[in-house]
């Protein structure tokens, strides 16, 4: 864990998982902080990181890693919805560790990718999956609220965020496409090409609404995808056109993220990075 100011460490690494993390959330839990991981080992653990210590683990081991991980609040308490390649998107208490209610997706293929965001009120999940739409997930109710239909193939990516007032969905996809969804209507606002992205953040930057999608380069002699090189690009979601390029070149980036602020934080190999964007 780093200090965003100084860039240094401010507690020993957390250790626990027996395989690598694949998606980590914050969140505040009786007044202090504490981070959610998901891990390939199967769990999705608990961490005071004032104390830099577990503090809890869900308790039923999946059948395969947890991919994604993220911290709504429902009724006024904290909770974790997970995705993981057991075909489930779960919630959980994030105070007791236990499930709340029966899963909110099961399916045959792996669960990929979850967001959540907020609709009249009531707090949603979005979620992706192997094979099919989206799924629009009403998470008090635990019940569906519609599909979002569009993407060939698998989508890895999924962001939420708010456009004119209205919560939207930032998707993208094996299909060489990013996709914005209206929430409200589970309808398609438009669509942008881009090289198949692995992943996809969403927030807003000086008021205005972005996306960042993390992909592979393209060789200059063909349509030959390099994974080893990767290029992030910000999207202006207001003005549907890319805002510009922030990095491209001979690196590995395993996942970003836009902070409140507006900072793009990546991660990789060499380290973690935090860049602003003009």
């Amino acid at each position: 864990m780093l200090d965003m100011a100084t860039g240094l460490p401010v507690c020993e690494p957390l250790t626990g998982h027996e395989y690598f993390v694949r998606d980590l959330a914050t969140a505040v839990l009786e007044g202090r902080p504490v981070a959610v991981t998901a891990g390939e080992d199967g769990t999705a653990r608990v961490w005071d990181l004032g104390a830099g210590e577990q503090i809890g683990q869900m308790l039923e081991l999946y059948r395969g890693p947890v991919n994604a991980v993220v911290t709504p609040v429902l009724n006024g308490r904290p909770v974790v919805v997970t995705a993981s390649d057991d075909g489930t998107a779960r919630l959980w208490d994030l105070a007791t560790c236990e499930q709340i209610g029966d899963h909110l997706v099961r399916s045959y293929s792996d669960v990929w990718a979850v967001a959540t965001a907020v609709l009249g009120g009531r707090p949603i999940a979005v979620t992706s999956e192997d094979e099919g739409p989206l799924q629009v997930i009403d998470l008090a109710a635990g019940r569906p609220l519609g599909e979002l239909t569009g993407h060939d193939g698998l989508v890895r990516g999924v962001a939420t965020t708010v456009l004119d007032g209205r919560p939207i969905a930032v998707t993208g996809g094996a299909d060489d496409t990013m996709r914005v969804w209206d929430l409200a209507t589970c309808e398609q606002l438009y669509s942008r090409p881009t090289t198949e992205p692995f992943s996809v953040s969403a927030g807003l930057v000086d008021g205005r609404p972005v996306a960042v999608t993390r992909a592979p380069s393209v060789y200059a002699d063909g349509p030959r995808y390099d994974i080893s090189s990767q290029v992030l690009r910000v999207w202006d979601l207001s003005g549907r056109e890319p805002a510009g390029q922030v990095v491209d070149g001979p690196w590995f980036s395993e996942a970003q993220a836009l902070t409140p602020r507006g900072r793009l934080l990546v991660s990789s190999c060499a380290g973690l990075a935090a860049l602003t964007h003009h």
